[in-house]
């Protein structure tokens, strides 16, 4: 049992340490309280600030205006966001606005009738006051929640350690929101009725009654009922750290939240206040003012974030529609190509397939027909394959194969498979390594060889380096294509240089991305593949024109160390 107490004690106290160490608190409750208590502290002089029946109500006239407007606003924000909060509390402040016209306009046409006015006017404020208070307590309480996105975004500020503990000490929240959304209606409307009924009565009933110790001439607490509504004020100050609102990002919150800590004040300086137009009634009476002035200034500035939210988001939804219309667009040029791509290789190898068939003799005579199927059977692989990897690149299932080979040798195997293409097209391949031209048929003849390790899928890599030898053999008519290949801060530099005409400078910025080509045929796919195979790796890939228009180049890294390998 003991045990169990020391628990909760020591739960309590985390509590309370979280709360006075939260930021939150000290930026909207802790700082504003001490101006406020420096004038609950100047209030006490009754004579400092003396005014006249007039002033009251030029003052409260202003508390009309102003909660006419809040009333406005928050009724107008419930209508835009569908917020039965805002909603409460707009129709709320309406109410509150006529009980504080019928105070000006009785007092301002009997200010003659001191004794009257000595009674109708703390009856009245209290009425209006006591009105505002349980309207906010049943708002905060029953109207107001963290939605789960709101819970997930309650570590407002990741660098301050503190703010940290107290989201993690804090219980989650197990919230329904449809549940919520479901609410009836006529419970809001029940509920501002009879609080509407219960404070109207008060006010109306004072022009009639006085109230036994509404106002007491011979005790410090000259009016007691300003207790009632300063607990109910509380309270609402409670609930609304307890449920954890100021994590909202609506600045209408941070509004309420300092709007009840000046309404607590004003109910404690009335409380002293030892007769009507003194120190204690005018500060209490401006502090109401000032409480309407922000919780007005914090809906405007809530208007102005809804107005640039709304617009950034319909930029937003604009450049998605734009990009969805691109996409479709690529889409619809990706199947055009495709089709066109795959028909081309398929005629040929249907059309002397049947021709074949047809015909009778030795195999030998027909040799040329044969390696025309060949070739178009492996433009179709090469077609096929690409739609399969672009598939799993989308899927994140292309799986690599590690293994340790020498780049340098591989390159070299590859430079020789494509010779005859250069030579036919008179094109001159140059092999560099650190600064330092390679022989690479010394190195197919293993002769003075050099070698660079690396550890990479082997296969993916001669498919992104076939890739980016093929377009620049198809480009480059006539001229050189240079690779070069260095080691430089733990990774290999692989760059490939041609002579041709250049990347379009229109294609350029999107060269790696899907369903893009320069070429009337290709289906786009090929560096968009090599650059997630490159990712993949670790490495980077890009490309630029050279200078003069003379040709491009395309360069890509791989990391030497094989721990910085990404996996699909």
């Amino acid at each position: 049992m003991i045990n169990q107490y020391s628990n909760d004690y020591i739960q309590k106290s985390l509590t309370v340490l979280d709360l006075l160490s939260n930021r939150i608190f000290i930026k909207y409750t802790l700082i504003p309280a001490i101006p406020l208590f420096l004038f609950a502290i100047i209030a006490v002089d009754p004579y400092l600030w003396t005014s006249s029946e007039i002033h009251h109500f030029y003052i409260e006239l202003f508390a009309v205006v102003f909660s006419g407007v809040i009333a406005f606003y928050y009724i107008l924000h419930a209508r835009n966001l569908n917020d039965k909060f805002s909603l409460f509390i707009g129709i709320g402040f309406s109410v509150s606005a006529s009980i504080d016209l019928l105070h000006v306009a009785v007092s301002f046409s009997l200010m003659e009738k001191v004794d009257f006015l000595k009674y109708f006017i703390p009856q009245t404020w209290f009425a209006g006051r006591i009105f505002l208070s349980s309207m906010l307590l049943v708002a905060i309480a029953k109207y107001s929640s963290l939605v789960p996105e709101e819970l997930v975004l309650s570590k407002i500020d990741q660098s301050d350690n503190k703010e940290n503990r107290i989201t993690r000490k804090l219980p989650p929240l197990n919230i329904d929101q449809k549940k919520l959304d479901e609410k009836p209606q006529k419970n809001l409307i029940i509920y501002l009725i009879f609080l509407g009924i219960v404070a109207g009565s008060i006010a109306i009933v004072s022009f009639f009654l006085v109230f036994p110790a509404s106002v007491l001439d011979d005790y410090s607490l000259h009016r007691p009922y300003e207790i009632p509504p300063l607990i109910l004020f509380t309270i609402a100050l409670i609930f609304f750290y307890k449920k954890r609102l100021y994590l909202k990002k609506d600045v209408i919150y941070k509004g309420i939240l300092i709007y009840l800590l000046v309404d607590i004040f004003s109910q404690i300086i009335m409380s002293y206040s030892t007769r009507s137009f003194d120190t204690a009634h005018n500060v209490a009476h401006l502090l109401k003012d000032v409480g309407y002035f922000v919780n007005i200034i914090a809906l405007a500035l809530s208007g102005i974030r809804y107005t640039i939210n709304l617009k950034e988001r319909s930029e937003l939804i604009q450049n998605q529609y734009e990009k969805i219309k691109e996409s479709e667009k690529l889409k619809d040029e990706f199947i055009n190509i495709a089709a066109h791509e795959l028909r081309t290789p398929i005629q040929p190898i249907l059309a002397l397939s049947i021709f074949l068939a047809n015909k009778k003799g030795m195999i030998e005579e027909y040799k040329d027909h044969i390696e025309i199927i060949i070739k178009n059977s492996k433009r179709l692989q090469k077609l096929s394959e690409e739609i399969l990897d672009a598939a799993r690149i989308e899927s994140r299932s292309l799986d690599l194969n590690l293994e340790r080979f020498d780049l340098i040798g591989l390159m070299s195997n590859m430079l020789g498979d494509y010779s005859n293409q250069t030579d036919r097209n008179n094109i001159v391949i140059k092999f560099v390594n650190e600064g330092k031209d390679i022989d690479w048929n010394i190195q197919l003849a293993k002769q003075e060889r050099v070698n660079l390790f690396v550890y990479a899928d082997k296969d993916r890599i001669v498919q992104v380096l076939s890739n980016i030898l093929i377009n620049s053999i198809k480009f480059t008519k006539k001229g050189s294509i240079t690779i070069d290949v260095k080691r430089a801060y733990n990774r290999v530099f692989v760059k490939i240089r041609d002579s041709g005409p250049g990347i379009d400078k229109e294609i350029l910025p999107r060269l790696f991305d899907k369903f893009i080509t320069g070429s009337p045929s290709g289906t786009g796919l090929g560096l968009y593949i090599c650059k997630n195979i490159i990712e993949a790796h670790g490495g980077n890939i890009w490309a630029k024109n050279n200078d003069e228009n003379k040709g491009a180049t395309f360069t890509f890294t791989l990391p030497i160390d094989s721990q910085t390998l990404v996996q699909f």
